[in-house]
């Protein structure tokens, strides 16, 4: 998952609740091009599993179908 960074929390029960983000970076023009004038963090979507169980491949190929769909959109979409 490279690239691809989250955020961790455990809640009640110990369920594990995943963020999935990407840092959308680049040059100046790269960034205006995309429809921003600084970088950005991207939530690309959201997981939720048991404790001591795995996320699947599915769920992860999920995750980079998201990501790879939110890279090829220029300029971006985002929500305000």
């Amino acid at each position: 998952m490279g690239g691809y960074h989250e955020i961790r929390l455990t809640g009640p029960g110990r369920r594990q609740y995943r963020l999935f983000c990407l840092l959308d970076n680049g040059s100046r023009q790269e960034l205006r091009e995309r429809g921003f004038d600084h970088p950005q963090i991207a939530a690309i979507t959201g997981l939720v599993k048991g404790s001591g169980e795995r996320f699947s491949r599915r769920d992860y190929a999920r995750v980079k179908k998201l990501g790879g769909e939110y890279l090829a959109t220029v300029p971006r979409r985002i929500a305000t």
